[in-house]
């Protein structure tokens, strides 16, 4: 039988630091399963996007990422139109490409049996383009407002370490929240409204398990946007609790709409940030790509849900 070669993307800066540590111990689990693993470590973003490029054209038979989602979202970059299959071993604060995929986001020897096994399931990604005219792609969530003013803070936050750093940044935003105008054009039809947020879904959750576009589904072949309607500073704190289980979508405030391709714009302009990175600015349009790359996933697991 022949060992399947392995390239390993690992990202030492995960979890604020403690990536190496996650990165030892999932090396540790992926050599239980007899893989042949090359080791491929980014000393900062460039050069990781330079590894993943070069391991996305190499003979290796997967390229597997050892981070969290900023992680994946290179090897997206780089894997897309190769055909490379992209393992995961979830090793990052928000993980959430791997709750979309049904891939353990805290047990390693049951994720690399999961890479070991090699099934493999076509999914879709969504592309971005700014009004420069750059273009990226994401596999989660694409964040505007709030939820983008939010991941920003909790991205600059030192501590607490983990997912308490995003409900301590909401509140922080949310006290001082004005909302936005937004015109937003859904497959050609076009709608204006004042909103706290705007986030267009490939996958349910973002932020480590928040549930913000909770029927999405990564391989239907369209884009779900959840909208927020602006209110009291009062409402806005008791609808976050909510996204965690997804029961946000039932509040009057909230709107919901489905699409192939998303145009964005606003009033004061808002940053956009996509699988828990920054991208840029508003406007911007997002449109689906179906089947675009190839993970290697659970066998015989319902992976639509978060």
């Amino acid at each position: 039988m022949t060992t399947r070669r392995i390239a390993a993307l690992i990202n030492p800066s995960a979890r604020h630091g403690l990536g190496a540590g996650a990165a030892e111990t999932a090396l540790t689990a992926l050599a239980t399963h007899g893989l042949d693993v090359t080791e491929m470590i980014g000393r900062d973003a460039a050069h990781a996007q330079q590894l993943a490029h070069t391991a996305a054209r190499s003979d290796h038979d997967a390229i597997v990422v050892i981070g969290g989602d900023g992680s994946v979202r290179m090897a997206l970059e780089a894997a897309r139109g190769t055909g490379m299959p992209i393992g995961l071993m979830p090793a990052g604060t928000g993980n959430d490409h791997a709750r979309a995929l049904g891939i353990p986001v805290d047990d390693p020897l049951a994720a690399a049996a999961i890479v070991g096994a090699a099934h493999e399931r076509s999914i879709d990604l969504a592309q971005i383009t700014l009004a420069d005219g750059s273009t990226s792609v994401f596999g989660t969530v694409a964040a505007t407002g709030l939820d983008a003013l939010v991941t920003e803070r909790a991205n600059m936050m030192a501590r607490p370490k983990g997912q308490l750093r995003y409900p301590i940044a909401a509140v922080a935003e949310i006290v001082k929240l004005k909302p936005f105008h937004y015109r937003i054009t859904v497959d050609g039809v076009t709608i204006e409204r004042d909103l706290v947020l705007a986030s267009v879904g490939n996958t349910p959750s973002y932020g480590g398990g928040m549930q913000i576009t909770p029927a999405a589904i990564v391989d239907d072949g369209s884009l779900d946007l959840t909208l927020v309607l602006s209110g009291s500073r009062l409402r806005l704190l008791t609808l976050f609790p909510t996204v965690y289980s997804g029961k946000h979508i039932h509040r009057p405030e909230v709107e919901q709409l489905r699409g192939r391709k998303i145009v964005l714009e606003c009033e004061p302009s808002a940053p956009v940030y996509a699988d828990g990175e920054r991208v840029g600015m508003l406007p911007a349009t997002i449109e689906i790509l179906p089947g675009a790359v190839t993970f290697l996933v659970p066998r015989l697991e319902n992976t639509d849900r978060g």
